[in-house]
């Protein structure tokens, strides 16, 4: 398969295999791999589910399970670079971690990558995006199209306003869904700027693929090609996406 120079970055995915409700074999991770080539992203950060303080977190072993995907990508004759991370689920458990700066983060950068359950309300979105701000890091919030609050008033724009923080949509709600109202915000959202990144959070090959191809195309009708690509970090270089993930 020829490979075009430019591609997508992908910051939220779960393909490495065993450690979460992703991939579960070996065969299954090297299977999501080739979607994802396939899919033309060029820069893919594995983020597997962590509640620190809940559950230990095995960083080690997301660290070798990531230089296996690497050499099957070396194998292939992959141009695809792939990066470390996890996507945190808030808790006040996390607290500690976050002070002592033990958050695993997307690659070499200061960002972590973070999901709440969708009930949670505003003041706990503020309240981790400021715990981790003070303990230096930027929060970027995980498919923020899932979190009520935020469809609040002028929720979402207040949040921003008031912190160093960054939003990530799933391209699958790129593509189309989250029903009418929300859908309509979504929009608004996109065509304001408010969204930084969008991701696959890619769990399979069939119920929950990567699908960055298409939602960039339905973008590009949305809100025009240069923030389509902006959005799912087409043709950028050594893990820059937007305003750079990866340093």
């Amino acid at each position: 398969m020829e490979r075009k120079a430019e591609g997508f970055a992908d910051l939220h995915s779960h393909f490495l295999y065993g450690l979460d409700d992703g991939a579960k074999t070996r065969r299954e991770m090297e299977a999501m791999l080739d979607a994802a080539y396939a899919d033309g992203i060029a820069h893919l950060y594995a983020t597997p589910h962590a509640a620190l303080g809940i559950r230990p977190f095995d960083g080690e072993l997301c660290a070798r399970r990531l230089e296996e995907a690497r050499a099957y990508c070396r194998r292939r004759g992959y141009e695809m670079r792939l990066y470390g991370g996890a996507e945190l689920m808030y808790t006040p458990a996390m607290e500690r971690f976050a002070l002592e700066r033990r958050l695993p983060t997307l690659g070499d950068s200061r960002r972590v990558l973070m999901e709440f359950v969708p009930d949670a309300g505003i003041r706990e979105l503020r309240e981790a995006v400021e715990l981790v701000e003070r303990s230096g890091y930027t929060a970027v919030l995980a498919h923020v199209e899932r979190y009520g609050c935020l469809f609040v008033g002028k929720n979402a724009w207040k949040l921003k306003e008031e912190r160093d923080v960054r939003y990530q949509l799933n391209a699958g709600t790129a593509i189309g869904g989250r029903g009418l109202l929300r859908g309509a915000f979504v929009r608004r959202w996109l065509r304001e700027g408010l969204i930084d990144y969008v991701a696959s959070d890619a769990h399979n090959c069939t119920s929950r693929p990567f699908r960055m191809r298409e939602a960039c195309a339905s973008l590009q009708k949305t809100c025009g090609q240069a923030l389509a690509a902006k959005l799912t970090g087409l043709g950028t270089q050594g893990g820059e996406h937007g305003d750079t993930i990866g340093g």
